[in-house]
């Protein structure tokens, strides 16, 4: 419920600050007081449409905070742990919604800033907002069956085992169309892969050639200056040239004549053992460097099989991906998807007798749906109808016409038509080809009264309900809304004395003149001052004692009347 809403800066009103009552709540006030800029902030906090030009004059912007207890831990709860919004101790929620005159929106859940779409789940889970702009969707016949389905507390359950087989079922359907939606592509498909798989499987990859193979090529290519550097490196240790020993045989003279000269001192020995392990090393390396020359080949056959095998990987990784390990990869993924192509027609017998399985399990769930629904189509037309006896219209008949076909949609099989006739002896007929305006708000009224058990909703508002209706009406009107503040918190707005006198709660609206400027001042009436409002709403001003008493009366009345519906636990 709504316990709380503050409104700063918004059009008229500069700062007020509303409590509100569990029950029925009442807004009243003079024609253009500003009612409906509290609707309008309430509207607003929950993600409804704001605009520059509700920033009051002469501010930068406007703020609006409402605080809701909420009952219970169902889908709300739920929305606000998938949004990692922090949960209040004591149930409480509270949303702030900021606009500035340059259009930013700041909006706060718990204190976590959120974005709009967020604040407009939020409220669509609170409150159903009900005037005269929502008794045009009793003009569009797709909103009729979600009002049935509201007006019965099994049909929900109903409706989900329903939509959770209609969903595997279009699953499957959508598997079968897309296998044959066109069997000349999949032909193509098939020999495209298999070509790809050949190509790549005659070229025998191996994942180290990637590596190998331009090492080799770099060689075979440089056979011959290889062949010469190291030639002439070998020689230079162990053979020297015609002008010149070689490093070896330089090095073993040295280390000779070293050890002459140690005879006579003994420190000369070191360097010629230094330089006698120099010479070992290398005469060990002077023959590595033969074999390795022995090895050196310049093949250009090889040298061009080489060159053409890696032409090959350039291109297979062009087409496949960019390493041999992408190619051979993508090998493997084309035969997973050739082998489903290949077995085309055993995939499809096997869906089919799947979707064979899924539509009878889909029948079943459509037609006990439609069994509950034709049922709640008799009790709400009952209801509906009794209402509207109620709400002066003691010849108006309504009826729910609900008719079930065999094609499955999301919602069932059935389609629905409201029938509604004003007058006996009148033809029944599509409610929103013969309803007028004031027929359509008591139709609305009564189909809210119906629905409002199993409404989800926590908050329900009535903008201005009593348009075209008066007297005993009036007093139908207001024990029907009483009715659905024994079930929800309703906000009401109107200029009825008989509905004002129904409330729990009295909130006053009033604009006055500050200064040079016009302020809108919202505030809850003491007991002395609802009759004093309600005997201005009777006979005008200036009030009289009998205004007085016959307000006195009438809120007398309404108390018996709620005492009742608390006893009858309605």
């Amino acid at each position: 419920m709504l316990q709380l809403l503050k409104v700063f800066n918004f059009a008229l009103i500069e700062q007020a600050e509303i409590e509100f009552d569990n029950g029925f709540n009442v807004l009243t006030g003079e024609t253009g007081a500003g009612k409906s800029m509290v609707v309008d902030a309430l509207n607003v906090v929950l993600g409804g449409r704001s605009s520059v030009e509700m920033v009051r004059s002469g501010c930068e912007q406007f703020r609006i905070d409402a605080v809701f207890a909420l009952q219970s831990q169902g889908p709300l709860w739920q929305l606000l742990q998938e949004q990692a919004i922090p949960s209040e101790e004591d149930g409480l929620l509270f949303l702030s919604r900021t606009v500035s005159r340059q259009g930013k929106n700041t909006v706060l859940v718990n204190g976590t800033p959120a974005p709009l779409s967020l604040l407009r789940t939020i409220g669509s889970l609170l409150l159903d907002m009900h005037g005269q702009h929502e008794n045009q969707a009793l003009l569009r016949t797709e909103s009729y069956l979600g009002l049935l389905d509201g007006s019965d507390g099994s049909i929900p359950g109903l409706l989900a085992a329903y939509q959770l087989v209609f969903a595997a079922w279009r699953q499957t359907s959508e598997k079968i169309a897309e296998l044959n939606r066109d069997e000349r592509e999949r032909v193509q498909r098939l020999d495209m892969l298999q070509w790809q798989v050949d190509e790549i499987e005659a070229a025998r990859l191996k994942l180290s050639e990637e590596s190998e193979l331009p090492q080799q090529i770099s060689l075979l290519s440089h056979a011959e200056k290889i062949s010469a550097s190291v030639g002439s490196a070998w020689a230079g240790l162990a053979d020297g040239d015609q002008h010149a020993k070689g490093v070896i045989a330089l090095l073993q003279e040295s280390r000779r004549q070293l050890e002459v000269a140690a005879r006579f001192d003994a420190t000369l020995a070191t360097y010629a053992e230094q330089i006698a392990q120099v010479a070992v090393i290398l005469e060990d390396l002077a023959p590595e460097l033969r074999d390795y020359l022995d090895q050196v080949e310049y093949d250009p056959i090889k040298l061009s099989r080489l060159q053409e095998r890696m032409d090959l990987l350039y291109r297979l990784k062009q087409k496949y991906g960019g390493t041999v390990a992408e190619v051979l990869a993508y090998a493997q993924a084309a035969k997973a998807e050739l082998n489903e192509l290949a077995c085309h027609d055993e995939l499809l017998r096997e869906l089919q007798t799947k979707l064979a399985r899924q539509e009878k399990e889909l029948q079943e769930k459509a037609q006990a749906l439609s069994r509950q629904r034709q049922l709640a189509a008799a009790a709400m037309g009952r209801s509906v109808e009794a209402h509207l006896q109620e709400l002066g219209m003691p010849g108006g008949k309504f009826v729910v016409q609900l008719a079930t076909g065999a094609q499955f949609s999301i919602s069932g099989c059935d389609s629905i038509q409201f029938a509604f006739s004003a007058n006996p002896g009148e033809e029944l007929r599509p409610l929103a080809k013969v309803a007028s305006g004031g027929e359509l708000s008591r139709v609305a009224l009564a189909l809210k009264t119906v629905c409002s058990r199993n409404d989800g909703a926590q908050v329900m508002v009535f903008d201005e309900i009593d348009a075209g209706v008066g007297g005993h009406t009036a007093r139908k009107v207001a024990e029907n809304i009483a009715r659905v503040a024994w079930k929800k918190q309703v906000l009401c707005i109107t200029h009825l004395p008989q509905i004002a006198s129904m409330a729990d709660r009295h909130i006053h609206i009033e604009k006055k003149p500050v200064g040079e400027r016009t302020q809108t001042f919202v505030r809850v009436l003491t007991e002395t001052e609802r009759l004093q409002e309600l005997a201005r709403m009777i006979g005008g001003d200036p009030i009289t004692p009998s205004g007085m008493d016959t307000a006195s009366e009438m809120v007398q009345t309404a108390t018996t009347f709620r005492q009742a519906l608390q006893f009858a636990g309605q």
